[in-house]
């Protein structure tokens, strides 16, 4: 083999590598960003209606960024839809959110939902409970588990709290958000036995219908 045709192999080698890396780089900021969370604004005067879609963590700056769209928009809109797309986050965001959401449930309908594929895990679930009306799709994921006690910085589960710690905080969160949204405190009890001991539970759309949950009120 020539001279030049080795160098030609080592710059199509060369060439493929930077792709490869470039997709992978690529792939690496979309979940950063995803995971920071953002928040897209669509306002639609003909249908009196302020469409938020909020993707990623239930974390800062999603009260901020909500709060700033309302107030930019709710002396043109009556109704405000608020779809979610979260693996959860946390609880202090979360209960901000939620203050803020009762709010603007105080003068706008507000609804909540969950698209076809979409997950609302964890935190989410108290954020897409706010909704006055509250619709999502058949296959819509949601996941339930107790309230999580984290070491900083290995982020496992901290060893010095005890079970009956972790047992009365979950109390808490779901007589907070669950039993307040009028879930059944015959669905809570179920779900609340069924994460004990550091369990995730999964429900789609459907199966919290067919539960009568109380959390999904209708099918897209």
């Amino acid at each position: 083999m020539s001279a030049r045709s080795r160098n030609r192999l080592v710059w199509a080698a060369m060439i493929v590598l930077l792709a490869v890396l470039g997709f992978k780089t690529r792939d690496h900021f979309a979940a950063y960003f995803a995971g920071i969370g953002k928040l897209d604004v669509r306002m639609m005067p003909s249908e009196d209606t302020l469409y938020l879609r909020w993707r990623g963590k239930i974390d800062a700056p999603m009260a901020s960024r909500i709060a700033e769209a309302f107030a930019r928009h709710k002396d043109e809109a009556h109704k405000i839809i608020l779809t979610l797309s979260s693996p959860g986050g946390s609880l202090d965001q979360g209960a901000e959110v939620v203050r803020l959401l009762d709010r603007i449930g105080q003068t706008h309908m507000l609804v909540t939902s969950v698209d076809a594929g979409g997950i609302c895990a964890s935190m989410c679930v108290p954020v897409y409970l706010r909704g006055q009306r509250r619709i999502a799709a058949a296959n819509a994921e949601f996941m339930f588990h107790e309230v999580n006690f984290r070491d900083f910085f290995s982020k496992e589960k901290d060893p010095s709290v005890p079970d009956s710690a972790i047992g009365a905080e979950t109390d808490r969160f779901f007589d907070t958000y669950f039993e307040t949204a009028g879930v059944p405190q015959s669905w809570i009890g179920k779900v609340r036995a069924d994460v004990a001991g550091g369990h995730e539970v999964w429900k789609t759309g459907r199966e919290l219908l067919d539960e009568k949950s109380g959390i999904v009120q209708q099918l897209m």
